[in-house]
């Protein structure tokens, strides 16, 4: 089995700091996908991932990634989402530089930026609850959107298993993602030959418990395109199912 360690418990001095370079052919600017948020039968919402442009973030060149979920009309009525996730990954290294969120779900309200330097491996939240917020993070930390992004660049074979930590807020922990086989998926887009994907938590992660189950599926070819997300919820799962992609 390949494991693939992404700093995992590495610790440098901001002196000895070299930004790693690592490929990517699988993901540009451009890439828009859209999905349809469906809950048993009915559909709750629709979502976007797409990448419309670089930014640079401390002299850095990154991916500007945006996840987009709102929910339809009549869902509406009951529980209004409009959420906005944005991800600043490194065009070179891969890794986060900055995670900023807008959060509208129902009653609830939620805006935060966690920055990620690292360079010498510590985050800083501006404006959190309480004050500022800092501490120390893993080398190579990604945020939850940008390790998605990272996995598909990876060459992906079933019974490989993947090590990395994220950053969430103020809190970073390991994540290990199993591939688990190999399966034809049928969304709205069409029918692809897919790799099931589970991220979990390493066990003995400490306080960090895994909040049900996420399964994706990620398309067997060099896009890696996420064409179907799947979370296990109480009240039976919700999916977001590849409806267009324009790349």
């Amino acid at each position: 089995m390949l494991l693939f360690l992404l700093g995992l418990g590495t610790c440098l001095f901001a002196d000895d700091f070299v930004w790693r370079q690592l490929p990517n052919n699988t993901f540009g600017v451009g890439e828009k996908i859209k999905y349809e948020i469906r809950w048993q039968f009915l559909i709750a919402g629709y979502a976007t991932l797409e990448i419309p442009d670089i930014v640079e973030i401390s002299s850095r060149a990154c991916y500007h990634i945006v996840a987009s979920a709102w929910s339809t009309a009549f869902i509406d009525n009951f529980f209004k989402v409009r959420d906005i996730n944005e991800s600043f990954m490194d065009k070179e290294s891969l890794c986060s530089l900055l995670f900023a969120s807008k959060i509208s779900e129902g009653n609830f309200r939620a805006s935060e930026k966690v920055y990620l330097d690292q360079e010498n491996q510590r985050f800083f939240i501006p404006g959190a609850v309480g004050g500022d917020k800092s501490g120390p993070i893993a080398l190579w930390s990604q945020d939850v959107l940008s390790a998605l992004y990272f996995l598909r660049t990876q060459s992906l074979e079933v019974g490989q298993t993947y090590y990395f930590n994220t950053q969430s807020g103020d809190k970073n922990w390991p994540l290990a993602v199993e591939i688990i086989r190999r399966e034809k998926v049928q969304v709205p887009a069409g029918e692809f030959d897919c790799f099931l994907v589970e991220p979990k938590l390493i066990p003995g992660a400490g306080i960090f418990k895994a909040k049900g189950k996420l399964y994706v599926w990620f398309t067997a070819d060099e896009r890696r395109l996420p064409v179907l997300m799947r979370s296990k919820i109480a009240i039976g799962s919700v999916e977001a199912q590849m409806c267009s992609v324009n790349r």
